[in-house]
């Protein structure tokens, strides 16, 4: 299977996508912050990149930004419940703009993250 790190700075959320994703015959490893993600993302090659929008220290979209000619193009989920300063929509367009091959909203609804994990990881790079 896949090779996925997953970054929220919620302990609670990156436990049970982890468990969902392992359950699902993947290798997880997981960051609290785009800001250890992205070291963990020079460091490592990655087949799929499930990350958070708002958090501290580097949110998702600044990590986005980051990985723009750093690194060969990695395959990205991003997810989003909004924040204080945008609804959640305005994150999911932006995280589209910038690159993002899926977008989901939280809560997360477990179904449709298989579905867009299976899909991103079948697409053709």
């Amino acid at each position: 299977m896949a090779k996925i790190l997953v970054i929220d700075d919620d302990r609670h959320i990156r436990t049970l996508v982890n468990a969902f994703l392992v359950q699902n015959g993947h290798e997880v490893e997981l960051a609290e912050n785009g800001k250890v993600g992205l070291k963990l993302i020079e460091h490592n090659r990655y087949d799929l990149l499930i990350t958070d929008v708002v958090m501290p220290e580097q949110d998702g979209l600044g990590l986005l930004m980051a990985l723009k000619g750093r690194v060969p193009r990695i395959r990205t989920i991003v997810m989003s419940g909004g924040g204080e300063r945008l609804n959640i929509e305005n994150y999911l367009n932006t995280a589209r703009l910038l690159g993002a091959d899926r977008v989901l909203p939280k809560p997360l609804d477990f179904l449709k993250l298989q579905i867009a994990v299976e899909e991103v990881l079948e697409a053709k790079p």
